[in-house]
């Protein structure tokens, strides 16, 4: 019950926009820190580099402060992993830069949880999926 509830309030609370090129959010989740960062892409786009970045707060904007590292998506439907010797500690704002090519999407941030490690997952969705837009 308790991960249905983190799913259902990272759907609504970290969830932006269509078609935006920078995915920005505060790190939920019921786990301190996570040790890695899972995007998986379910657009119609293929073979395209994202970039995960750590966020800092400067005079009340959100700027790229260091970088997680990046991971090429190949092919939709599959998962690619940025893992980190870094751990990600929740609270802690942080963006995927997403290229134009990937056109038109939403994204749904969620939180795993597993015996060794803590995974966050970026979903990027095709803009005709219901999930992660406004109902």
């Amino acid at each position: 019950m308790k991960k249905i509830t983190v799913l259902f309030a990272g759907i609504f609370l970290c969830l932006a926009a269509l078609g935006a090129e920078n995915i920005k959010f505060k790190v939920g989740g019921s786990a301190r820190r996570y040790n890695q960062i899972r995007v998986i892409n379910n657009t119609k786009a293929s073979d395209f580099d994202c970039e995960a970045f750590v966020l800092e707060n400067r005079d009340g904007k959100l700027v790229a402060q260091e970088s997680m590292g990046s991971v090429r998506l190949r092919n939709p439907g599959g998962d690619d992993t940025i893992t980190t010797i870094k751990l990600i500690k929740r609270g802690t704002n942080l963006g995927l830069a997403v290229p134009e090519k990937a056109g038109e999407f939403s994204y749904v941030v969620e939180y795993k949880n597993y015996p060794l490690f803590d995974v966050i997952e970026i979903n990027l969705l095709s803009s005709d999926s219901p999930l992660g837009k406004e109902f």
